[in-house]
């Protein structure tokens, strides 16, 4: 079984960010109902709710998925985008600095702003989001401060897109990755947790990528023992059957949590 810096080393190699991305949750990516579509409308009815809100987010993503934070720009206001590689990093810059040969989100901005019923344009939407953003960096899981060697504020809302399953092998070390993750956040803050369920890999191009296999039973512990209050869980079995030998995952999990305060943590030990 891998180790983490053995798959950290892969995805430096071998995790091509804009072919991640196309397949995906491109355009045309066969993916995108399992992805985008199906999870902005749970995004939106979430944050739209007025429930979750702040001065600051982060997210940790594997590769480009960035795309995710589309519903949720109005609610804060500034953005921290953690990616895994430098390569990430540097095309997350370019779309953000509109520069030649940039990623082309506008098929993810044109879905958001049809469902929150064309208040803005697509032009706009994208435009706010560059605007929001104040740092994109790369991040380590392994790490008690997964941003080192930044030291950031704690965020009020922390958005997980396929992040720590991607990094670690053993359920064990999930576990300790989400401690780690969590000292990002706020006590009382919000947690966003978007991942697939009972996947073992992903295939982009030449390479099979390996996945941790998470259960909704598991996901609920691990999240409970990091000292989270489960406020949404939704589970969205996957739309199609062809495409196993791709990506062999049974379905999608959706997780809204609050992060308890200290001290209804040591009510709960």
């Amino acid at each position: 079984m891998a180790s983490f810096s053995e798959l950290q080393e892969l995805h430096n190699c071998y995790l091509e960010p804009r072919s991640l991305m196309s397949k995906y949750v491109g355009r045309e990516s066969a993916f995108i109902e399992d992805s985008i579509r199906r999870v902005f409308p749970l995004l939106n009815k979430t944050f739209s709710s007025g429930r979750v809100k702040g001065e600051m987010l982060i997210q940790l993503s594997i590769g480009l998925y960035f795309q995710f934070l589309f519903p949720v720009l109005e609610y804060f206001t500034e953005i921290i985008i953690g990616n895994s590689t430098d390569q990430a990093v540097l095309e997350v810059e370019k779309w953000r600095a509109n520069a030649p040969g940039a990623l082309d989100c506008s098929h993810a901005a044109k879905l958001i702003c049809e469902l929150q019923g064309n208040r803005q344009s697509m032009i706009e939407k994208q435009d706010m989001f560059k605007r929001k953003i104040k740092q994109v960096l790369t991040y380590d899981v392994s790490k008690r401060n997964p941003l080192c060697p930044q030291v950031l504020p704690q965020a009020d809302c922390l958005f997980l897109e396929n992040c720590l399953e991607c990094h670690m092998m053993e359920k064990e070390g999930f576990c300790t990755a989400l401690k780690n993750v969590s000292s990002l956040l706020k006590d009382g803050g919000h947690l966003i947790l978007v991942s697939c369920l009972e996947q073992t890999f992903y295939i982009l191009g030449n390479f099979k990528f390996p996945h941790l296999s998470l259960e909704e039973g598991f996901v609920r512990k691990a999240l409970g023992e990091a000292g989270y209050t489960i406020e949404e869980l939704h589970v969205l079995p996957r739309t199609f059957h062809d495409l196993y030998d791709v990506a062999d995952y049974s379905g999608v999990i959706y997780v809204y949590a609050r992060k308890d305060s200290a001290l209804e943590c040591s009510d709960k030990s």
